[in-house]
């Protein structure tokens, strides 16, 4: 009886996993025309997000990790969005080794900008508040850390 209940299952993890990659390449496409249309790329726009998710400051090393990159490579990322206008670089005033990153007044409308298309623009945009309130928690429990073995 266990083996035909497990057997059962594969067949659903099948469809969620198809289901699972051809959302993504949906919401991949869906992301590289907003920010082609802002003149972002996906590194510039991953900054622009990671910023604006913490809502504060953020020292360049843990930004860093939230992108799971080397620190260089938020300097040069760094370099383009304040040229740009978009963030800026603060001293942190505990320790002064330390830059932070915050969004600028421009920088926050641009990212509001990507989350107003989201809303009406993605495949999101498709799901009822409902759908998207349901759709957010389970997202949730699937995005939970694994606990330790």
């Amino acid at each position: 009886m266990a083996a035909s209940a497990s057997s059962d299952v594969l067949p659903l993890l099948d469809q969620l996993v198809e289901q699972a990659y051809t959302f993504s390449a949906a919401i991949g496409r869906w992301s590289a025309t907003i920010l082609a249309e802002l003149e972002l790329t996906e590194a510039l726009g991953d900054v622009l997000w990671q910023l604006g998710a913490v809502g504060e400051a953020v020292p360049m090393r843990d930004l860093a990790g939230r992108l799971q990159c080397d620190p260089s490579n938020v300097t040069f990322l760094a370099d383009r969005l304040e040229e740009r206008g978009l963030i800026e670089r603060r001293p942190d005033l505990s320790d002064r080794r330390v830059k932070l990153l915050a969004l600028t007044t421009a920088g926050l409308a641009v990212r509001t900008r990507i989350v107003q298309a989201a809303a009406t623009r993605s495949p999101l945009a498709r799901l009822s508040p409902a759908d998207q309130q349901r759709l957010c928690r389970l997202l949730d429990k699937c995005l939970q850390p694994e606990p330790p073995a």
